[in-house]
């Protein structure tokens, strides 16, 4: 027998022994949707490039998804529309009973409690897949949903110009004098309506707040547009989406900050689920747990700048602890919360003349 020859039979060996010992790793649940994965071979992502790392992020994702998990699957990834009207296609192909645009859906609590109301989405015991890892506490809407990253709305500030060198701590602090003419928010009151919670401060302190501070607003602007804080044309922003935003600016040098306020802390989720008209559903739950894995979230952190707080190495979590340390109390909104709150979709189209139409 030649050297090559010998060479060959070995590699060929060695093949036929990896997939036993990585399946060895995996809990009997996991490694049947592994091996259904395979079979499938493909997976359809799409959702914005500002999500997930995009473009790039969804080729690492696959690289890193199948050396972990020894599979040959190919990720498609097309930039599509906002999470909104993602979740509006989706349950119209499903009605249309065509397969799912993407067969993962990213959203927020406010866009899912809809979709998981019309039964558009796998129930899946999450937490059997990775053991220890997941657990039944990132998980909602009645199985469907699994939290994958953490957004913390708060109040990011230009670091030079703060008036009287005055750092906000708190949402009431905004209303003070120095601050008026000088701060921006959205045109969508973000994370202002979850204020009107009966559990943070009720319906009419909230509106009350709103009512001051479109007082106190020079500008509206979206959640990404935190170089205009950067650049001094806005001292602050009340509030932003998440705060990933102002992490990312800082880490490229800009003069910003981030302050969860101490009478407003909350946090907010975004959760992957998959359609019942996915067209590879074991691909999907496969890339799903994924993403709840170390390597995935140390990724999503350096893509995205954001990580799952409940994790003891998430960087968001630090700053959950941190906050918490000096008297925040947070507040966390699920999508069985809004399903069961209907009433803050009228709260926040109040909100929105008020800011909107001063």
């Amino acid at each position: 027998m030649n050297f090559c020859r010998l060479i060959s039979l070995l590699f060929t060996a060695l093949l036929a022994v990896a997939e036993p010992i990585l399946a060895a790793q995996w809990t009997p649940s996991l490694s049947t949707i592994i091996q259904g994965a395979n079979k499938e071979g493909k997976l359809k992502l799409m959702w914005g490039e500002g999500t997930l790392g995009g473009t790039k992020g969804a080729a690492k994702f696959e690289t890193m998804m199948n050396k972990m998990f020894g599979t040959n699957i190919k990720i498609s990834f097309t930039p599509g529309a906002a999470m909104p009207q993602m979740g509006s296609q989706i349950a119209a192909e499903y009605a249309a009973g065509q397969s799912a645009a993407s067969d993962v859906y990213i959203g927020a609590d406010s866009y899912l409690a809809p979709l998981v109301k019309h039964k558009l989405f796998h129930e899946i015991d999450w937490p059997r897949l990775l053991p220890g890892r997941i657990t039944s506490e990132m998980v909602e809407g009645g199985r469907t949903s699994l939290r994958v990253y953490t957004g913390l709305p708060g109040i990011p500030y230009n670091t030079r110009r703060t008036p009287n060198g005055e750092a906000p701590k708190s949402l009431k602090d905004m209303l003070k004098p120095q601050w008026k003419g000088k701060i921006a928010s959205t045109p969508y009151v973000t994370s202002l309506n979850i204020l009107a919670a009966k559990e943070m401060w009720g319906k009419e302190a909230a509106l009350e707040y709103v009512r001051q501070l479109s007082k106190q607003v020079v500008g509206l602007i979206r959640c990404n547009e935190i170089e205009r804080v950067a650049s001094g044309e806005f001292l602050a922003f009340v509030m932003d989406c998440s705060g990933s935003q102002t992490f990312e600016a800082q880490a490229h040098g800009a003069p910003v900050e981030h302050v969860i306020p101490v009478d407003g802390a909350m946090i907010r989720h975004r959760m992957l689920t998959v359609p019942k008209n996915a067209e590879h559903p074991n691909a999907a739950k496969l890339f799903t747990a994924f993403m709840l894995t170390k390597e995935a979230q140390k990724q999503l952190w350096d893509s995205d700048f954001s990580d799952m707080y409940m994790f003891p190495e998430s960087q968001m979590g630090q700053r959950v602890r941190g906050a918490e340390k000096q008297g925040a109390k947070f507040f966390v909104p699920t999508v069985d919360w809004v399903a069961a709150n209907p009433e803050i979709d009228a709260i926040s189209e109040e909100m929105v003349k008020i800011m909107t139409q001063k």
